[in-house]
């Protein structure tokens, strides 16, 4: 019994001492260029949506957004460039289009400009040393909306860059009813 295990510690000796000299190499083929390594940056954004009706919570919706492409873009040139742009994108906007956000989108179908909920600048908050912050807004209807479902965050009041897109289950609206949307985006 004892030569037995004497043979498979003599043929596992070989296989270890292999497996030891290539974790040795491989971390040092990437000093060399042979294997390129980079940081895993990018945001990612979350949505919650409420609305209230005489002081009590009647619908919430808690969702992943989407970074358009004109987004990712405005992102970049915040962070990298010499001239980025004068004003966040902080502004929200709200539709009752049905069609489903995509990378391309560059304006919010449909957009709604009347009745309480026109788009309207968000209150931006951060904490330093963390790696999320957020964008957020209560709206108050000043009439009823039907099937409100889709929400974007721009750079300006009108026109700007679309940042990020999102839908949600539609929700009806009384005057008098709040929707609050907060945008929260990490950095990771």
């Amino acid at each position: 019994m004892e030569k037995s295990n004497r043979g498979i510690m003599l043929a596992a000796a070989p296989a270890a001492m292999a497996a030891l000299v290539l974790g040795l190499i491989a971390p040092g083929t990437a000093l060399l260029g042979t294997q390129a390594t980079t940081d895993s940056v990018g945001p990612h954004g979350y949505v919650v949506v409420t609305v209230t009706r005489d002081g009590q919570e009647i619908y919430r919706h808690e969702d992943h957004n989407l970074i358009t492409n004109a987004g990712k873009d405005f992102i970049s040139a915040q962070l990298g460039s010499t001239s980025p742009g004068a004003n966040g994108a902080n502004y929200i906007a709200l539709s009752a289009d049905t069609g489903a956000p995509a990378a391309g989108d560059t304006t919010l179908t449909g957009e709604i400009t009347t009745g309480g909920l026109a788009r309207t600048q968000g209150a931006y908050a951060h904490t330093n040393g963390q790696s999320t912050y957020t964008v957020s807004n209560t709206f108050t209807a000043s009439a009823t909306h039907n099937n409100v479902q889709k929400a974007g965050l721009f750079t300006a009041g009108t026109g700007g860059t679309m940042m990020a897109e999102n839908t949600f289950t539609a929700v009806s609206l009384a005057n008098g009813d709040q929707l609050t949307i907060t945008w929260t985006i990490t950095l990771t």
